[in-house]
Formats: structure tokens, sequence, C-alpha cells
């Protein structure tokens, strides 16, 4: 059984170390460094209208997930930043159990839809399609390198 904690500030420390854990390796690998992944996990958590949670078992931190609320004409919109689990504990359900109520958790806040940008791929995307997001066919993400 999971247990759960609302991310504050004083969150970063204990969380920086899986967050690097989990992006230096595949599918993603990138290079984050203990500076750089904490000066991210700060700016995510002091935007206006943040919410997130630290999921534990057995008092191990073993997932994150956050973001933040943004209105729209229609109602509010969640844009989740970042999600990650512990890369011993991927691939056994528990990123589909902390996904489920986080899920549950902003319907009860009454946020209408979830939003999110990640990698194409069998780890990333697959995963988001099982949880019951879809791709939008009328969005495009585009970008160009200074």
């Amino acid at each position: 059984m999971l247990k759960y904690k609302k991310i504050t500030l004083e969150n970063i420390d204990e969380m920086v170390g899986m967050y690097i854990e989990t992006f230096n390796s595949p599918p993603w690998n990138d290079s984050w460094t203990i500076t750089t992944a904490t000066k991210r996990l700060h700016q995510m958590i002091t935007v206006e209208d943040f919410y997130g949670l630290c999921a534990y078992q057995n008092d191990e931190l073993c997932g994150i997930i956050l973001g933040n609320m943004e209105q729209y004409f229609d109602g509010i919109i969640f844009n989740i930043k970042e999600f990650c689990v512990r890369n011993t504990m991927r691939g056994h359900g528990v990123g589909s159990i902390i996904f489920k109520e986080f899920e549950a958790r902003l319907k009860n806040m009454g946020v209408k839809e979830i939003i999110l940008l990640t990698s194409r791929g069998e780890h990333t995307e697959h995963f988001y399609h099982k949880q019951g997001l879809e791709s939008y066919s009328d969005l495009i993400f585009m970008g160009k390198k200074l």
C-alpha cells in the first residue's frame, strides 16, 4: 500500500536523487545534476496553483507527480510537468497506482482535464495511453533551437 504526501519546497532534497536517477536513465538518458534538478523542481513547485504528490512504499520515496492548474474559459486544466517512479519499481504497476490516486485527487479539486508533454515511445506515450489519456491530433508541439 502506498502512502502519499503533498509536495512542498521542503521535499526537494528528498526528490532530487530519484529525479536524477530516473531521467538520466533510459528512455530519457538526460544529464541532470544536483544543481540543475534542484533548480527545476524549485521552479515547478513555486508557480501559482502548483500541486504534487510524493508516493512512499515502506517509508521509501518511490514516485513523484507534479504540475499546476491552469484556468481556461470552460474550466481548470492540470498540466503535469513531471512524473517519475524509482527505476527499481518501474514495470510493476506502481506508476499506474500513483497516477490513479493523483487523477482522483485532481477530480475532487474540480480539474476537468489533464494535459502533459511526453516523449513518444513504448515506455512513455504508451504508459499514458494505458491511463486513459489520448494523443490529440489537433495539437502539435514545436520548437526551434537558438
